[in-house]
């Protein structure tokens, strides 16, 4: 059976002059300064998690928030709100109220991509870096097929016609247990006071999400260069967001400036790996205690 986390901790995180409240799933010992931070994709929430954080328990607290608008947190007021920036000063936020000086990363997706800032901003104190399918050039393809879905709030008159109409959305995730396609959707809904079902998500990140697709798109190979951080790069093998070529490159130019990157393909998936299968979960797991923990 997939565990619940230890704790959830809320903590109040800054948007502009107000605030909101943001959930973390807090598993392991909370005195234990080793530390790794789980961040989701786009529309999921920190509960994708729980089948990689108790095996990291044991040796780190592990702490998997659900980012503003999804899963158990606030909903920002506007959807010019979901922003990079706005969920960096989030994190921060978590890190100065749970007392976190010093953090490895896993980033799925979106978490990814606020990895990555985080981990190329001076002064960073991330240590190890897994980047979960995403990486500096995101296909046009994979971004025109989110579009397509994200943020759509269709209600279901029961649980299981919400998960046959996710299914063609989740096979993309890998070849996950009957168990873990049911915990994928359970921790993402629920049941409306009318009966009906739907997602425990914003339907404003879609219209950002959307919007930022008519923005010209940025250059993020500097990006990847300013990160130092030994980094372990995942793909799912038919990723249709993060192509083999990529993660060739963004290898190679971490090998070209003397820097640890590895890569693992994960069969039978596309986008994004959930880090649910024991082999996935034992690279990740190997790769964060290949190197002693030093304090900040």
């Amino acid at each position: 059976m997939i565990p619940t986390p230890d704790r959830r901790a809320r903590v109040v995180v800054p948007l502009g002059d107000a605030t909101r409240n943001m959930v973390v799933h807090d598993w392991g010992d909370e005195r234990n300064p080793r530390v790794v931070v789980c961040v989701h994709g786009l529309s999921r929430n920190g509960r994708d998690f729980d089948v990689v954080a108790p095996a990291l328990a044991d040796d780190y607290r592990v702490l998997c928030p659900d980012i503003p608008g999804r899963g158990e947190s606030d909903w920002y007021a506007t959807a010019a709100d979901y922003t990079i920036p706005n969920y960096i000063a989030a994190i921060q936020a978590m890190f100065a109220q749970l007392g976190v000086t010093r953090y490895d990363w896993i980033g799925t997706s979106m978490g990814g991509l606020i990895g990555m800032v985080m981990a190329a901003t001076p002064g960073s104190q991330m240590r190890r870096f897994v980047i979960n399918d995403i990486g500096p050039v995101i296909e046009k393809a994979a971004l025109d097929r989110i579009a397509a879905y994200v943020g759509r709030v269709p209600t279901f008159p029961s649980y299981m016609a919400l998960f046959e109409a996710v299914q063609p959305i989740n096979a993309s995730f890998g070849p996950l247990t009957d168990e873990q396609m049911h915990h994928m959707v359970k921790t993402a809904v629920q049941q409306r006071p009318d009966g009906q079902w739907e997602f425990k998500a914003d339907p404003k990140i879609g219209d950002a999400f959307r919007a930022g697709l008519q923005q010209t798109a940025v250059d993020m190979w500097p990006l990847w260069s300013a990160i130092t951080q030994p980094v372990l790069v995942l793909r799912g093998a038919q990723s249709d967001l993060l192509s083999a070529a990529t993660v060739e490159r963004m290898l190679a130019a971490h090998h070209a400036a003397g820097r640890v990157a590895e890569a693992l393909s994960i069969s039978d998936t596309g986008h994004a790996p959930m880090i649910m299968d024991e082999p996935t979960v034992a690279a990740v797991k190997g790769f964060l205690h290949a190197a002693p923990w030093v304090a900040a």
